[in-house]
């Protein structure tokens, strides 16, 4: 088999494992009334138990890029991928609040290394040029996990119960673990293996002034994108329209819908058209303040054909903004790509922790606890602040495509 099909084959088999991180990212949206009613819990605790996936997510970044570096891609996967089924089998199968906690947080550090690991793969065995429409495609095939996880999914539980529901998605997750273990190949230039020190290469990210800017980015963009898709947005239709899960879930698909089209078309766009980064970023980012400003404002009056365009809104402004993940890599040389995706990806999972338990603490604290749409709008209002925010980061950040600094494969 030539490089070319390898290549084709590596990113399938990590692009199918990047699916099941989404799943398991969003799915929470669809059965949350489920877990509160079976445990008898309250909006904080299931944020709480719903970030338990993003808070070690981000702690695996690091140590998952230190890996891709040194010890390659397969073994780096197939470590990460363990844990993550281990993790998936005790939350389908778990007791109490605190144990299903422990299973989505050990799903959260495995699949901490899929995305990471999917980039560094596009970075070894493509060419530069096509790695902003590859890292969208990615992000598209991932994404159809997002939609799987909301009507298909709600469909799903109600047939089996979300335990049921779940357990099969670890058995599909075991298998490609497996299938992953024989296809993957870390390739053979040595130039995407770093020769430095551990403690070289994070100084390296933590002291570039441009990573710096953007880092605070993807904490406000898609901490803020992935709690409303992954956890709030049902309970908002639910709480404020009244709408029954399967209903309520429909929407939610459009958001998923929305990420999967633009994902390949933003990287199209940057790598063969404008030939620019920053632009690409920024259209996301204007085009996710007006959906916030319209949830704000008329969030409770919205006829259904608008609460679908809205939804598909969101999840199209985000894979614009998605392109600062290739922003990130190109601010450094290939022998740290690893590392460097990775630490500027831990802030996409500590704002989606902190925003998904910060929301559920506004329901449960504001006008007596009635999820009412007040409440709601009061965290639509602090969305618009932290886009404003990430826009103005933005637009002082610096264009990249053709400036990154020399290639450790040519040095």
């Amino acid at each position: 088999m030539n490089k070319g099909k390898i290549a084709i084959v590596v990113f399938c088999s990590l692009a199918i494992l990047y699916f099941f991180s989404i799943l398991h990212r969003v799915g929470i949206a669809v059965i949350a009334f489920d877990i509160m009613a079976e445990f008898n819990t309250d909006a904080s605790l299931l944020g709480l138990m719903s970030s338990a996936y993003f808070f070690p997510y981000a702690l695996a970044q690091i140590p998952v890029g230190i890996m891709l570096d040194r010890i390659g891609i397969k073994k780096t996967v197939a470590i990460l991928s363990s844990i993550a089924c281990v993790g998936a089998f005790i939350f389908s199968s778990g007791s109490s609040i605190f144990i299903i906690s422990i299973g989505r947080a050990l799903v959260g550090f495995g699949v901490g290394g899929f995305y990471v690991s999917s980039l560094k793969t596009i970075a070894v065995w493509f060419k530069p040029r096509q790695f902003a429409t590859l890292a969208g495609l990615l992000t598209s095939i991932g994404n159809i996990g997002g939609i799987i996880a909301s009507s298909p999914l709600a469909i799903l539980t109600l047939a089996i119960g979300w335990r049921g529901a779940f357990l099969g998605i670890f058995f599909f997750m075991l298998l490609f673990t497996l299938i992953a273990w024989f296809v993957v190949s870390d390739g053979e230039d040595q130039c995407f293996r770093s020769k430095s020190s551990i403690f070289n290469d994070l100084k390296m990210v933590f002291t570039k002034r441009e990573f710096l800017k953007i880092m605070l980015i993807p904490f406000f963009a898609y901490g803020l994108f992935i709690s409303f898709q992954g956890l709030w947005g049902g309970p908002f239709l639910i709480d404020v329209y009244g709408m029954q899960k399967p209903i309520a879930s429909n929407f939610l698909m459009l958001i998923g819908i929305g990420f999967a089209i633009s994902g390949p078309l933003a990287g199209y766009l940057s790598d063969k058209i404008l030939l620019k980064r920053k632009p690409v970023m920024l259209i996301g980012l204007f085009l996710s303040l007006i959906f916030w400003t319209i949830m704000a404002a008329f969030g409770n009056a919205l006829a259904p054909p608008i609460i679908y365009s809205a939804f598909f809104l969101l999840g199209f402004a985000f894979g614009f903004v998605n392109i600062y993940m290739t922003i990130s890599k190109e601010l450094f040389t290939s022998d740290i790509y690893g590392t460097a995706i990775a630490c500027f990806n831990t802030f996409n999972f500590i704002g989606a922790g902190l925003f998904q338990y910060f929301m559920g603490i506004i329901l449960d604290l504001t006008f007596g606890g009635s999820r009412i749409f007040s409440a709601y709008q009061l965290i639509f209002v602090i969305c618009l602040g932290g886009i404003g925010i990430a826009i103005v980061l933005g637009l002082f950040s610096k264009e990249t495509l053709g400036s990154a600094p020399g290639d450790a494969c040519k040095a």
